[in-house]
């Protein structure tokens, strides 16, 4: 697959899945689902590759920024009511990773092993939730194996516990090129195959190797007859045969911003607050610093399989700018610079991304003692939370740990606000500054948030 080029297709984006879970607000991911759904009908589409569930397990974890928690409670309950909005909107589910997908390293390859407790009571509750109580019409299987067997093909977790012990009716999918065997995936539970690196789609598993199997019965053709009634129904479900009642959606309208909004405003954590600095008030000082990448970065369009064409997206130095530039002097002053690259499929990116620029420093130190408050705006990009590779480290890159320790000697009136999916280390920075505030990456919304938290 590749862009289509398109250029009427912008959509609004969202906090992803842990900002979400952050506001422990099952009605933001009601809503969240209602506007998704929506958005995906008014583009013709029929099954939405979400949520993503996986347990966040390592901090090193490349999509944890996309997953929810690591707490199968607050998983089960968001994700519940995510998936029952969605679906009232005539657009399948697909929740994924089926299962024990907790890392990119080596996703393709790795086999999971663990025992049954921590199966039963870590790893398989959102996913109960999400199909006993949220009703979901499919399920992606992961890219690894679980005790030997690939998710995509595996008698245990498809057969045994999503069908029989969940009475899962709906459609198994594999992710992309996920697919191994046909016989094998065939016989135990599968009924998708969703791409391949195979060109030619006649030699796909589940093309004309599963027409020869079934032709040779080695897959009876009532197996074929369960996998028919199950894509059939979730056909029937989501109204793909009743065009004329279906949901029309719509995109993008102020409702749906509003909607990424509230979700930015109220996932924002505060970590530290000495002194009850936070809120600023902004009509009683007459300069501000504002200092980081972070504050003019957009994130939207990054993660690779997260990104999202967002309509806009507004940077937390362009609400300043435009809620307080009237009334107060803004400072600005770059702090860092990113120093790391982006390659599918590896950190090596990564690497070597702790230079510390004095230059940058001493300009940013310059515009704090000019100012009577700075807010630094530092943390993580998607070089480091992505699909396809985790993290090294949990260090702060680009040599923002210094720069937030001499901008604090030269105005402690500074707040940190960290903008990113997945932990990083603070230890050296909380003790130097007042406020410390934890904002992920907000969506296209994520500037007014920020600015209306901070004031």
């Amino acid at each position: 697959w590749n862009y289509s080029g398109l250029t009427t297709d912008s959509a609004t984006c969202f906090p992803p899945g842990t900002a979400l879970a952050a506001t422990w607000n099952p009605a933001l991911a009601y809503k969240q689902g209602v506007v998704l759904g929506e958005e995906a009908r008014y583009r013709k589409k029929d099954v939405l590759l979400g949520p993503g569930i996986n347990i966040i397990r390592s901090p090193l974890g490349g999509r944890n920024f996309e997953y929810m928690s690591e707490d199968p409670l607050l998983i089960s309950k968001m994700t519940v009511a995510y998936i029952k909005a969605l679906q009232s909107k005539d657009v399948a589910a697909s929740v994924k990773h089926w299962i024990a997908n907790n890392q990119e390293t080596h996703r393709d390859s790795v086999d999971v092993s663990m025992s049954e407790r921590a199966l039963r009571e870590i790893y398989l509750p959102g996913f109960k939730a999400a199909v006993t109580e949220g009703g979901a019409y499919t399920v992606m299987a992961a890219y690894n194996k679980f005790r030997g067997d690939w998710c995509s093909e595996n008698e245990y977790l498809n057969k045994q516990i999503l069908r029989k012990e969940f009475g899962f009716k709906g459609v198994l999918m594999t992710d992309w090129a996920a697919a191994h065997t046909t016989i094998k995936a065939a016989l135990n539970g599968l009924d998708l195959e969703m791409g391949t690196d195979i060109k030619d789609y006649n030699d796909w598993y589940f093309a004309g190797p599963l027409i020869k199997a079934v032709q040779e019965g080695k897959v009876p053709l009532s197996v074929i007859d369960e996998k028919v009634e199950n894509v059939l129904r979730v056909m029937f479900k989501t109204k793909m045969f009743d065009e004329p009642i279906r949901e029309k959606g719509k995109m993008n309208t102020p409702e749906h911003q509003q909607a990424a909004y509230n979700s930015a405003a109220e996932a924002a954590v505060l970590l530290q607050n000495k002194g009850g600095f936070l809120p600023i008030d902004f009509n009683r000082i007459k300069s501000v610093a504002v200092i980081g990448d972070n504050a003019t970065r957009k994130h939207c369009g990054a993660g690779l399989s997260s990104e999202i064409k967002a309509l806009y997206e507004i940077t937390p130095l362009q609400a300043i700018q435009q809620k307080f530039g009237s009334i107060i002097k803004i400072n600005f002053a770059q702090g860092y610079d990113k120093q790391s690259t982006f390659k599918e499929g590896s950190n090596k990116g990564q690497g070597n991304t702790d230079k510390v620029d004095w230059k940058l420093i001493q300009e940013a130190v310059k515009v704090a003692g000019e100012s009577e408050v700075v807010i630094i705006f530092g943390g993580l990009n998607h070089d480091f939370d992505t699909e396809s590779s985790d993290k090294q480290n949990m260090d702060l890159p680009y040599g923002q740990e210094v720069l937030m320790q001499e901008v604090a000697k030269a105005n402690p009136n500074t707040v940190v606000v960290i903008i990113a999916g997945s932990p990083v280390k603070l230890s050296g920075i909380v003790n130097r500054v007042p406020a410390v505030l934890w904002s992920w990456y907000g969506g296209m919304e994520a500037g007014n948030a920020l600015a209306d938290i901070l004031s």
